[in-house]
């Protein structure tokens, strides 16, 4: 099993937990030796019975909402409890291979119920599995809950925008200064009333630096959707836009030169 995005500290032990677990609670369960090849499927279960539970042998499986991938599964996993017991829940799909073992959800339950350990078993696999969905949910959730638009107020050394993220805003700095880091070597600085971060949301492509504020920092971010009608409507902003990014690139070209003469010295 594996998530969407990285793993927290908080995450990573449960999912860790889940093989072994799995593996519990098929011992000395009798399975099937025939093996079921799918390739590019939509909705698992509008293919099989809901009472069917599967052991994933290869290959792996998308529990998807919506079109939107939220967990992958794969070789080892268990996946369908929820659907055997025709509870609402998104589906499972692949658009790759996949190989599975396909396992009566009674029989299954007789096998856990006939054991005492099992049962113990059981009750550990089903809290853990839930508590790192909940865990994940509730990270992405987090990460989704940032102002959509407005003031926000940092402190020196935290992360505004982080390189390599998806560009939705756009910011300017109210109050404060900040620096510019690419790859973790210091470009260049944002004084206040600068706009930041316009470049990915024009270029559709990630965030190519790290801003890192310096001091107490009050800063105005605006969604790229907004910031674009802005644009549109009002000229003198995109003039204000195009002569901060060119003074931007002549620093960084300065530094450039600066650097290779550097070098060459050595």
């Amino acid at each position: 099993m594996y998530l969407a995005s990285p793993p927290s500290e908080t995450i990573t032990p449960l999912l860790e937990r889940i093989p072994a677990l799995t593996q519990a609670l098929l011992e000395d369960f009798e399975l099937s030796s025939e093996r079921t090849t799918l390739e590019g499927v939509e909705n698992l279960y509008e293919l099989f019975d809901p009472d069917r539970i599967f052991l994933i042998e290869d290959g792996a499986l998308q529990l998807s909402h919506n079109g939107q991938t939220l967990v992958s599964f794969d070789e080892g996993d268990l996946v369908g409890i929820t659907h055997s017991f025709s509870m609402p829940t998104p589906i499972f799909r692949t658009d790759e291979y996949v190989e599975l073992i396909t396992i009566d959800r009674n029989a299954l339950l007789r096998h856990i119920y006939s054991d005492q350990r099992r049962m113990h078993y059981w009750s550990q696999y089903l809290i853990t599995l839930n508590s790192a969905l909940l865990n994940h949910m509730a990270e992405q959730h987090k990460s989704h809950t940032r102002p959509a638009a407005g003031f926000q107020n940092v402190q020196p050394g935290e992360v505004i925008i982080q390189q390599g993220d998806v560009a939705d805003h756009v910011y300017t700095i109210i109050s404060g200064h900040a620096d510019v880091f690419v790859d973790n070597v210091k470009v260049g600085d944002i004084d206040e009333e600068e706009v930041f971060g316009a470049m990915a949301v024009f270029t559709g492509e990630t965030r190519s630096a790290t801003v890192v504020a310096t001091t107490p920092c009050t800063i105005m971010a605006v969604p790229k959707e907004d910031f674009v009608l802005l644009i549109e409507a009002q000229p003198q902003a995109a003039l204000n836009l195009i002569e901060g990014f060119a003074r931007r690139i002549s620093t960084m070209n300065q530094q450039l030169i600066e650097e290779t003469e550097k070098q060459d010295q050595k």
